[in-house]
C-alpha cells in the first residue's frame, strides 16, 4: 500500500505524462490489499479466531503448519503477557506527544502544518528544478527506492525489536 501511494504521487509529479504508472498503481494496490487481508486473517487465527470455511484454505492461509506449532503458541500465549514492542514506539506513535493538547491546539497545529506544507509545495518548485520530463526510469526509482528502504526497515524490525531505524 505504501508503494501504491508513492506511485500516485509520482504520477502527478511528472504531470500525468507516464501512462505506465496507472496500471502499476493498480497492481501495487491489489497486491497490498491482498497481503493485508492475509495478514489480518493470520493475526485473527493466531489469536484464536475460527471460521467454518477456514479448513478449506488451511495450507495456504494457516500461519501454523501443524497442530504442534499451534499448541506450542497457545501454551506460550497463556504463560506470558503481551507487551508492546519497543520498536513500534517512535516517530510512528505521536499519541504521547499530542496527548496533552486540547482539541483547539491540535487543530491549530494541524492547520499550521498543512498551511506551511502547502505553501512549500506550491512555491517550492520556483526554487528547485522539477523533473517534468517523462523519464520512466527516474519515476520508477522514485517509487521503488523508498519502498525497498521501507521493506528493509520493517524486515530489520521483525528480526530485532530494538531497531529504531537506519538514520
Amino acid at each position: 500500500l505504501h508503494s501504491s501511494g508513492i506511485t500516485a504521487c509520482v504520477y502527478h509529479l511528472f504531470y500525468n505524462q507516464i501512462a505506465l504508472l496507472v496500471p502499476l498503481q493498480a497492481l501495487l494496490t491489489c497486491i497490498g490489499n491482498t497481503t493485508a487481508a492475509i495478514a489480518a486473517y493470520r493475526i485473527a487465527v493466531s489469536n484464536g479466531w475460527t471460521a467454518d470455511w477456514a479448513d478449506r484454505f488451511t495450507g495456504f492461509l494457516d500461519p501454523f503448519q501443524d497442530d504442534e506449532d499451534r499448541m506450542a503458541l497457545e501454551a506460550t500465549a497463556d504463560e506470558t503477557s503481551r507487551e508492546e514492542s519497543p520498536s513500534l514506539v517512535g516517530f510512528e506513535d505521536l499519541g504521547d506527544a499530542l496527548a496533552g493538547d486540547t482539541d483547539y491546539t491540535f487543530l491549530l497545529k494541524l492547520f499550521a502544518g498543512c498551511a506551511v506544507a502547502s505553501y512549500a509545495i506550491k512555491y517550492g518548485e520556483l526554487w528547485f528544478p522539477q523533473p517534468v520530463d517523462a523519464n520512466v526510469y527516474l519515476a520508477l526509482s522514485f517509487i521503488f527506492i523508498p519502498s525497498l528502504l521501507n521493506a528493509a526497515k520493517w524486515y530489520k524490525r521483525s528480526q530485532d525489536p530494538k531497531f529504531e531505524g537506519f538514520f
